[in-house]
């Protein structure tokens, strides 16, 4: 509020007064006029220097969103320190096609799964930035480095960031339901790369398509050059949503190329059992197709994956394909969180902080990944898992995670093997 403002009733009150009292006033003593006038005056002296204090007071907004969220009053500038932290334990054990336990495949132990600091924030309110580089088994690994150009409802981003395919890809670790995404998504190694990307987002509907050419960690004169979209839709009925979506992504990759694809059991300290191994190739093709919903508590997600590689030995495409389908429950009435076309935070209604129980949820899911291509005499075989998990909520940036897999395994070198894996996450970000 102005000085003006705030002398307006003094004055005014002022005024009244000298109407009010003229004719006693000429009988006043000068010396109380004068008091009468200083303590006016201290009272303008006063209201001037809380204006100054008003107009010298701090710019910066603070909340919390796991961590401090800084900011300008007027939202141009804004920074956050973001993390996250996934502390595993893995119990695997395997069997051969006669039955024999496969001592050298079993598994009793721990490992950081992820251990990530970052920072992101916003410059002038329209250019967003990210970084997050990963500390997990004593490396250091680039993830996450980005600027985005908002133009609403279109953005570019440059930088390193996930090639846009599948949902399960584009929803983060954070907020997946299993403690390992779908088998495909490994197998045919969709990633982080360095590119340029256009993003719409509008509606419910997002367009991603970029081109992309090595990484953070890649060097050399010659780089594998990638072209990259995915188009979604998510729409609300009566309560209830519906999730759609495909991508592809396609590869040149350079005059020495080879590509591998493999994959592990539901367990990153698993063994992997299906692998093509080495093979040249001069380009490859991957296209995804997404489905999923969404009613309160209840969610359901499926999505199914080809692979096809231009082999350079013979006049041929070598394919492979893989997908799951899950079912999750929140015993305690949650909804998975869903924005810009893939799922997102949690929101626990009853916190155990707050003296509450959290939210529970219970999901199961087949998956499967097919690694054999008989035709162009590459076997590397087959996996189909079960997996059964219990999630614990403890608040909105922490959980716990139980998975239980079982995984058969047929073709290739290790035909006939099953795989039971059991793994904990306890799980923080910020």
């Amino acid at each position: 509020m102005s000085i003006r403002k705030r002398l307006t009733p003094i004055l005014a009150a002022t005024a009244l007064s000298g109407v009010a009292f003229a004719a006693p006033a000429s009988a006043q003593s000068v010396e109380e006029l004068q008091r009468q006038i200083n303590a006016l005056q201290n009272q303008i002296n006063d209201l001037k220097k809380n204006e100054k204090k008003d107009d010298s007071g701090s710019d910066l907004n603070v909340k919390w969103k796991g961590a401090p969220e800084l900011s300008s009053k007027d939202g141009k500038f804004k920074m956050k320190v973001r993390g996250r932290l996934y502390v595993d334990y893995g119990n695997v054990s395997a069997d051969d096609a006669a039955g024999n336990s496969l001592d050298a495949d079993k598994v009793d132990g721990t490992e950081f799964r992820t251990a990530r600091l970052g920072v992101e924030g916003v410059v002038f309110k329209d250019v967003k930035y990210k970084f997050e580089a990963d500390f997990a088994g004593d490396e250091v690994e680039v993830k996450d480095a980005y600027l985005e150009w908002k133009l609403k409802p279109v953005s570019v981003m440059v930088g390193q960031f996930k090639t846009p395919n599948s949902l399960e890809e584009q929803t983060s670790s954070r907020y997946i339901t299993f403690m390992e995404r779908g088998s495909f998504t490994d197998a045919f190694s969709l990633s982080r790369q360095t590119g340029i990307a256009l993003n719409y987002v509008d509606n419910g509907m997002t367009f991603k398509a970029g081109l992309f050419q090595g990484d953070a960690a890649s060097g050399g004169d010659k780089q594998d050059r990638t072209y990259a979209a995915r188009a979604t839709y998510g729409a609300k009925f009566d309560g209830a949503l519906v999730h759609v979506g495909a991508s592809v992504r396609y590869r040149e990759l350079d005059e020495a190329g080879t590509v591998r694809y493999r994959q592990r059991p539901h367990n990153h300290q698993a063994s992997r059992y299906v692998n093509t191994g080495n093979f040249a190739v001069d380009n490859d093709t991957f296209f995804g197709l997404e489905l999923a919903g969404r009613m309160g508590p209840f969610s359901a997600q499926a999505e199914w994956a080809w692979q096809s590689a231009d082999l350079v030995a013979m006049d041929d495409n070598a394919s492979f394909n893989g997908g799951y389908v899950d079912l999750s429950y929140f015993l305690t009435g949650e909804e998975r969180g869903y924005k810009k076309g893939a799922f997102s935070r949690v929101k626990v209604k009853n916190p155990v902080f707050e003296g509450g129980m959290g939210a529970w949820q219970i999901a199961a899911r087949y998956d499967v990944v097919d690694l054999t291509d008989n035709e162009a005499l590459i076997d590397g075989g087959k996996q189909e898992t079960w997996i059964l998990g219990v999630n614990w909520h403890l608040n909105n940036y922490t959980r716990v995670m139980a998975n239980y897999s079982h995984s058969d395994i047929e073709g290739g070198a290790d035909d006939g093997t099953d795989v039971d894996t059991f793994g904990l996450r306890f799980q923080v970000d910020w």
